[in-house]
């Protein structure tokens, strides 16, 4: 039996394999995560910060408010030019959360741009934020 000479690729980097050949079919990394309370409405919080010539990836947010939210509270994840921006560059996620309330957002996939922060700001207080991802090499789409 012979075999037949393949190569696999992904995307137009050809990154399909660990440095030791493995074939990499799960996702790139494991997750980091970030908790942060979102205590002060219309203020930027900062939860990735870009890293040159990387790209990170969103895999889940969790949400909930606490019982300082007046009725509800609506939520914005996005990218941003700077830590604190409040200026919405791309909406990554616009919701609302009612008091007391909680939302478990995962499986995501999502790509940011390439040299983007990643935010979240609210417009009402207290809510909790935590956000999953990890950073792929910037030419992996």
């Amino acid at each position: 039996m012979s075999g037949i000479p393949v190569q696999i690729f992904a995307g137009a980097n050809g990154i399909a394999a660990s440095k030791i050949g493995q074939l990499i079919v799960a996702p790139y990394a494991y997750n980091d995560a970030i908790a942060l309370t979102l205590d002060v409405a219309g203020t930027g919080y900062n939860f990735f910060k870009p890293r040159v010539g990387m790209r990170f990836v969103v895999t889940g947010i969790l949400l909930t408010a606490d019982s300082n939210v007046t009725g509800s509270a609506l939520i914005d994840v996005y990218e941003g030019t700077t830590e604190t921006d409040t200026v919405i560059d791309k909406s990554i996620l616009h919701v609302e959360i009612l008091k007391n309330g909680a939302r478990d957002l995962l499986g995501w996939n999502y790509l940011a741009t390439e040299g983007k922060y990643i935010n979240a700001k609210t417009d009402d207080d207290d809510v909790f934020v935590t956000m999953l991802g990890y950073y792929v090499p910037a030419a992996v789409e």
